[in-house]
Parts: C-alpha cells; structure tokens; sequence
C-alpha cells in the first residue's frame, strides 16, 4: 500500500509546483503594474515640475541679468549664459528620461525572472509528481502480484 503515498506524494508535488507558479507570476505582474504607476507619477508629477523649475530658473537668471543693464544679444557673454543653461537643463531632463526608462526596463527583466523562476517551480512540480506516479504504478503493480 506504500503506491498510495507515492500517488499522494505526486498530487502534492503538482499543487505545490502549481502554487509556485502562480505565485511567482503574480508577483511578476505586480512588479509590473509598480513599474507603470512609477513611469506614470513621472509623467503626471515629477517631469512636469522638474520642467517648472527649470522654466523659473531660467527667467530669473534672464531678468537678473536685465536687471543688471546687460545687453542680451547673440554671441555675448549674458547670451552663452542663458544658452548654457538651456543646454544643462536639457541634459538634466534628458537623464530623467533615461533613468525612469531603465528603471521600467529593470523592473520587466525582474518580471520575466520571476515569471521563469515560476516555470521552473512548475516543472519541478511535474518532473516530481511523474517520479512518483512512477513509483506509484510499480508499487501498484508489485501489489497486485503479491495477490494474484
């Protein structure tokens, strides 16, 4: 009667292998859904109001130098000022860009991993579930020797 256990044993191994997968794709769908919320506060909040700061940075460096009697025209010290600063802004905002765009592509490789990690919890579920269904036939089979 050990063939029962052996078929007990691989129901088990199948739900567990199961249950892994399931929870390992569900924490790749939830990394995947932080990783949309982050890229669309970027969007809605924090782009925009790095975009402010730089527009009110750049207007109170263009009226201080007004302020102060500069002329403003091209190929002047107060022009590369001004356009130095655009240029630098720029930059900043082109490496906020990037760095969120990583991060979204950081985040999906994760998911991917996790998704694969649940796979291969699944497979386990089955390589040892087909172990003991094995087990479990041979065993079944002696049995029934054993009576006839």
């Amino acid at each position: 009667m050990s063939w029962v256990g052996n078929v007990i044993a691989a129901v088990g191994a199948l739900e567990i292998g199961k249950s892994n997968q399931k929870l390992y794709n569900e924490q790749a769908a939830l990394n995947r859904e932080k990783a949309r919320a982050r890229r669309e506060v970027f969007e809605k909040i924090e782009r925009p109001r790095l975009v402010k700061q730089q527009e009110r940075a750049y207007a109170d460096t263009f009226v201080g130098l007004l302020k102060s009697g500069v002329e403003i025209r091209p190929d002047t010290t107060p022009f590369f000022v001004l356009q130095d600063i655009r240029v630098n802004q720029a930059t900043d905002l082109a490496i906020a860009d990037y760095n969120i765009a990583v991060d979204a592509i950081d985040r999906e490789n994760q998911s991917l991993l996790l998704q694969a990690k649940g796979q291969q919890a699944y497979s386990q579920g089955l390589l040892v579930a087909a172990s003991e269904g094995a087990k479990a036939i041979s065993g079944y089979q002696e049995a029934q020797k054993d009576k006839g």
